[in-house]
């Protein structure tokens, strides 16, 4: 196929499900490359953000390195990293040129089947997206890259704004406005986000474009339990021209998103908002049969 010759870009299709829509649905064109890149609306009609893959790229462990270079007149690229079961442990940056890096997500979960990672990242012209494993010999991984074609792109655009627009700041809300603190990147305000029990994973994007369009450095815990980090994630993004917008998975009750700001106080305030993406049904507890 032309497209994955071209680009080394993995399969994809646009399938899935997703449970919250800020616009109307779409049906975009599939991108040039033949049958394995047909889109597809979920059965509830709602707008699809990510796609599906039906291959992904095994990465061994001990430090490999696989590069992306993004083709001239794209603007977003699509990622979803998992393992076969294994905890995963690795990072993902984009390069803009051989010094600078506008991106970073580093990654330690306990179960990279159960919690993988989709995400999607808006960048400036033609930069080198990088996936490491960690040096470490029994964390290999496995990745999938697509990128979309401009059709596509700007329908991704228009949701990811009118998505942002559509929430409100408040202390408690789904986007909050979160200050750096230190010069040492400690001690700067952390936020919580408590997850109901019927929603299966969760839509975080951050964007600094409302609040002094700067860069961002968060941490980003995914807590099942009291003071249980199964998610660990250090997130670095262009901030104002780069808003960055990825799913982390939430199965079951009991679940909370814990971020803490890493920059400084003059140049560190930036939104985050978090909400549901998938959503399951809920059985009232006195309708549950216990054996």
């Amino acid at each position: 196929m032309k497209l994955l010759s071209a680009l080394c870009i993995l399969a994809t299709n646009f399938a899935g499900s997703a449970a919250f829509s800020a616009i109307p649905p779409a049906n975009p064109p599939p991108p040039p490359g033949g049958p394995l890149a047909s889109p597809a609306l979920d059965p509830d009609g709602e707008f699809e953000i990510f796609p599906s893959y039906d291959s992904l790229e095994t990465l061994e462990s001990g430090g490999t390195v696989r590069t992306f270079k993004m083709p001239t007149g794209a603007t977003r690229v699509q990622y979803r990293v998992e393992t076969n079961g294994r905890p995963m442990k690795g990072e993902v940056n984009l390069w803009l040129g051989p010094g600078r890096m506008t991106h970073t997500l580093k990654f330690d979960s306990e179960n990279g089947k159960e919690f993988p990672v989709q995400a999607l990242l808006k960048f400036k012209p033609t930069p080198v997206l990088k996936f490491s494993t960690t040096t470490l010999e029994n964390y290999p991984m496995k990745i999938g890259v697509y990128v979309p074609p401009p059709q596509r792109a700007l329908e991704l655009e228009g949701h990811t704004e009118a998505l942002w627009d559509s929430m409100g700041v408040t202390q408690e809300g789904e986007k909050r406005v979160i200050q750096g603190a230190n010069t040492d990147g400690k001690y700067g305000q952390r936020v919580n986000w408590h997850i109901p029990e019927d929603v299966e994973s969760i839509q975080l994007l951050g964007w600094s474009r409302d609040c002094g369009k700067k860069s961002f450095k968060v941490a980003v815990e995914l807590l099942h339990g009291p003071n249980n980090v199964k998610q660990d994630y250090f997130l670095q993004c262009g901030g104002g021209s780069q808003p960055y917008h990825v799913v982390f998975q939430t199965p079951g009750r009991g679940w909370m998103v814990r971020i803490n700001n890493k920059k400084f106080l003059e140049d560190g305030l930036v939104q985050m908002a978090v909400l549901p993406y998938r959503t399951v049904e809920i059985e009232p507890a006195d309708a549950m049969e216990w054996n």
